[in-house]
């Protein structure tokens, strides 16, 4: 039987958890902008929410009218008791008692049920989630400059954040304050109909209440936000000073983190002080206006009484109600708190995170169909937004074509705008004017997704995903057989070290865990990690910024002829300050600046002696100098040539 009740109660709880999908599709219908406002942010939410919402209301509003009902059912019984003997009481009033007890042991506790399986199997368990999931669709897809801008910690914080907000919004809303607000409604529409001077302490108090919420309600909702702001900077911090722990280390700066990270908990503490005072003194005013309730009504309803206005049963009843008012007077006033910290947690949320996406696929993007990889770029304009006259742009018109197959070095000063322009072959930021395109095809208007995985990309900053090694090779070919990773890793010549990993879980080889970051490897270990990722994708277009600056001389020498082969038949990009890594190229770019100032292959940028020549002799073990040669050294170089 136990079984049997178990199974059913499963079933049950199983048919209410699954009327909201929190992880449904959006079937391309999300705006590129979150929600501006708060309530938007709630309108959006609850339209994903459906009908489950519309049900909590209704029953809310029923098992208020329940409660209501209860108090009133006693004071029926007790006039029963008080006006017919015990005899008279068994015959004629049985169904008074049916009633009773019927409201208590089956009505009241299937609408309760039902009103739990709905608020908790429903909502409380998928609407926290789903706003999760739909903010971080959001997130995720927000351009570079989102992320550079603000703290990954506090990002991650507001996501979660919103969920939570939300998910206590709805609670509050559809459950607690309805319930309020239909008890009182409920209450005095009863007392009006007894008699109006029953009500007439009730309305009072409501008057008074809400003249208090009406002061309370705005200078709560601006602490809270101040509160919910405190808390994501201090998280912010924490996750700053933890992901970059060895330089904390480094520099001696665990006094100043501590320091760092204070001042953020003195923020919070100070904010949290504030609503806390705020909060004592509401609670203090509210027991006053709850005692002057209790103190009112049972004045009124003994002079009622004492004029035959009123039974005791009624008055009881009426007494009974007002205790229940100001039970609720008192969860009110915190879920207000609650409520008005939510707002506040929801508004810096929304002020943070709603941000216009940028760079977004047209409308009628198609996928990128590379022909041979030829690369072209049309006088392309590029300043982050600054504006800045010409001869001061980040990329300043530079036109350049890269044919198909042909294997070109990028070289210039730091600064010069080698990453940049990378950058923007990968469409990470919209161009401010010309055009870039791959085969003829413009690349802002093929999708972002076929772009990116037509290009391979080593970058100077090796980092990887705190997962397997396996999954961090993996990760541009999800698809690849395990054969294939670790030929790509013996290519690059990670599978030596690979085979000595253990993490703390004990995993080994490509099972183990690399760290956050990949902080438990070296950085030559994470570039060849990057390596071998990049070999495996096999893309047709080549990226290699500083590909190879974390290796020693003898692992590079070992990986060159890998990446020798990588690069036959495609087009390769290659960016360097060790000019000795890319003088093999079949043609030099060299930029300033933010322009193209020189190109042609090693030999002939020598002879030129221009500023390539003035690099080339300002190196050292193959590194790039900082400053220019004069020009008694370029004159060096050209005899020397």
């Amino acid at each position: 039987m136990l079984t049997v009740i178990r199974s059913a109660f499963g079933a049950l709880f199983s048919f209410f958890e699954s009327r909201i999908d929190p992880f449904k599709p959006t079937q391309g219908q999300h705006p590129l902008t979150p929600p501006t406002t708060n309530w938007k942010m709630l309108r959006f939410f609850l339209g994903e929410t459906g009908w489950p919402l519309l049900l909590m209301v209704g029953l809310t509003a029923v098992t208020t009218l329940i409660e209501i009902a209860v108090p009133v059912s006693i004071g029926k019984l007790i006039d029963t008791a008080t006006q017919h003997d015990a005899d008279a009481v068994r015959e004629v009033h049985v169904l008074d008692y049916a009633v009773f007890v019927l409201l208590l042991l089956v009505v009241r506790p299937a609408f309760g049920l039902l009103a739990s399986l709905v608020r908790n199997q429903t909502l409380s368990r998928n609407v926290g989630t789903l706003v999760r999931w739909r903010t971080h669709e959001y997130v995720a897809k927000a351009d570079i400059a989102f992320f550079q801008g603000d703290f990954v910690g506090r990002i991650a914080t507001k996501v979660t954040q919103t969920g939570q907000a939300i998910r206590s919004l709805i609670r509050l809303f559809t459950d607690q304050l309805l319930y309020v607000t239909v008890y009182l409604a409920g209450t005095v529409l009863y007392l009006l109909f007894q008699h109006p001077l029953f009500a007439l302490p009730l309305i009072g108090w409501v008057v008074i209440y809400g003249a208090v919420m009406w002061h309370y309600i705005p200078r709560s909702r601006a602490i809270a936000r101040q509160v919910a702001e405190t808390g994501s900077i201090f998280s912010g911090r924490l996750v700053d000073g933890y992901s970059n722990y060895l330089i904390v280390r480094l520099f001696t700066g665990l006094g100043r983190e501590d320091a760092f990270v204070r001042d953020a908990l003195e923020d919070g503490v100070a904010a949290s002080g504030a609503q806390q005072r705020m909060l004592t003194g509401m609670t203090t005013f509210l027991t006053l206006l709850n005692g002057a309730l209790l103190a009112s009504g049972g004045v009124v309803g003994l002079l009622l009484w004492q004029h035959r206005l009123a039974t005791p049963g009624e008055v009881a009843g009426v007494i009974a109600l007002m205790l229940q008012v100001q039970q609720m007077s008192r969860v009110t006033t915190m879920n207000l708190s609650d409520l008005f910290e939510s707002i506040g947690t929801l508004e810096d949320s929304v002020r943070s995170l709603s941000k216009p996406q940028t760079v977004i696929d047209v409308p009628a993007a198609q996928p990128l169909r590379m022909a041979g990889g030829e690369i072209a770029l049309d006088k392309v304009l590029f300043d982050y937004g600054r504006g800045r006259p010409a001869g001061a742009r980040a990329i300043d018109g530079i036109s350049l074509t890269i044919r198909p197959g042909e294997r070109i070095g990028l070289v210039g000063p730091s600064g010069a705008g080698k990453s940049t322009l990378v950058n923007l072959l990968l469409r990470l930021y919209n161009l401010e004017g010309g055009r870039i395109s791959i085969d003829g095809q413009d690349i802002a208007s093929v999708t972002q997704d076929s772009l990116r995985s037509a290009v391979g990309v080593v970058t100077q900053d090796t980092s990887l995903l705190h997962r397997s090694l396996r999954d961090n090779i993996k990760y541009g070919r999800p698809d690849a057989s395990d054969a294939d990773m670790i030929a790509a890793a013996q290519q690059a010549h990670a599978d030596g070290f690979i085979d000595d990993l253990q993490d703390q879980r004990g995993r080994r080889g490509y099972e183990a865990f690399v760290g956050e970051r990949g902080v438990k490897l070296s950085g030559g270990q994470r570039q060849r990690i990057a390596i071998a990722r990049v070999l495996l994708k096999n893309a047709p277009i080549l990226v290699l910024d500083e590909a190879t600056s974390a290796l020693d001389s003898d692992i590079e020498a070992a990986i060159q002829e890998s990446l020798d082969d990588l690069m036959a038949g495609k087009t390769v990009i290659a960016v360097a300050h060790r000019l000795s890594t890319i003088a093999r190229m079949d043609r030099l770019i060299v930029m300033d600046q933010g322009r193209i100032v020189e190109e042609g292959t090693h030999a002939q940028l020598i002879g030129a002696g221009g500023l390539y020549a003035r690099l080339w002799a300002r190196q050292s073990g193959g590194f790039m100098g900082v400053e220019p040669v004069g020009e008694a050294d370029a004159s060096a170089i050209s005899v020397a040539t």
